[in-house]
């Protein structure tokens, strides 16, 4: 298979890489932080961007995509910026709603747009169970998990335009995990799940249950933080 990933510097986007690439999938990775491991990986393929230079968007994916054709692509990207309400501002809102939302969807334009999704491709899109209609909710997190919201509606609205094309899209709401996310989320709070586990997880799930599910919003997680 071919693997399209982003977000592969750290947490589960690393762990996601690693997985895929230890069991002799081909990886191509897109991360804000350059990957000195790619030179020493044969199955895996690293461009660096920054996520919130939208500009450069196209011309990293131009570079991906070359005479490349993906099976499975997971937008694993996110930004996150603890803000109260009364202090967010509109830039740091649509900061949020940049990164998380219209890149995952201009991506996913340009690789159905230029024909680099093989048939019966899975895309994922990583969100948050804080991106879910009643489900908890948190102060400081409200422009974080209003992004990943559009998201899960994003993905429902791409598998009703392009699913009848043979392409499967699936929203993959996960709780707490391990990761410096979380850090800067939940000060202080350490999750019992760690991203390599939810890495094998998505893995398994990206490789498989495309052939019976699209356009669905799965809830992953085991406990809220406290």
């Amino acid at each position: 298979m071919n693997v399209l990933i982003t977000g592969v510097s750290k947490g589960i986007g690393k762990a996601l890489k690693n997985e895929f690439i230890s069991q002799g999938h081909s990886v191509w990775g897109i991360s804000r932080q350059d990957d000195p491991t790619a030179k020493d990986v044969s199955l895996y393929t690293h461009v660096q961007f920054k996520w919130i230079d939208f500009d450069e968007l196209s011309k990293r994916m131009r570079i991906i995509m070359n005479e490349n054709r993906f099976d499975i692509v997971i937008n694993n990207a996110g930004y996150l910026n603890k803000e109260s309400i009364p202090d967010e501002t509109i830039d740091e809102f649509n900061t949020h709603m940049k990164v998380n939302v219209w890149n995952v969807l201009e991506m996913v334009r340009m690789l159905i747009g230029s024909g680099r999704l093989n048939k019966g491709a899975h895309i994922i899109n990583i969100g948050s169970m804080g991106g879910v209609q009643g489900s908890s909710k948190f102060g400081g997190l409200f422009s974080y998990s209003a992004s990943k919201a559009a998201l899960a509606t994003l993905t429902e609205c791409l598998d009703a335009e392009y699913g009848h094309d043979s392409l499967c899209f699936n929203y993959l709401a996960l709780g707490a995990v391990n990761t410096e996310m979380l850090k800067e989320a939940f000060p202080g709070y350490i999750s019992t799940v760690n991203p390599e586990n939810m890495a094998k997880f998505i893995v398994s799930f990206s490789l498989t249950s495309g052939q019976l599910m699209s356009g669905k919003i799965i809830q992953v997680t085991k406990v809220d933080p406290k």
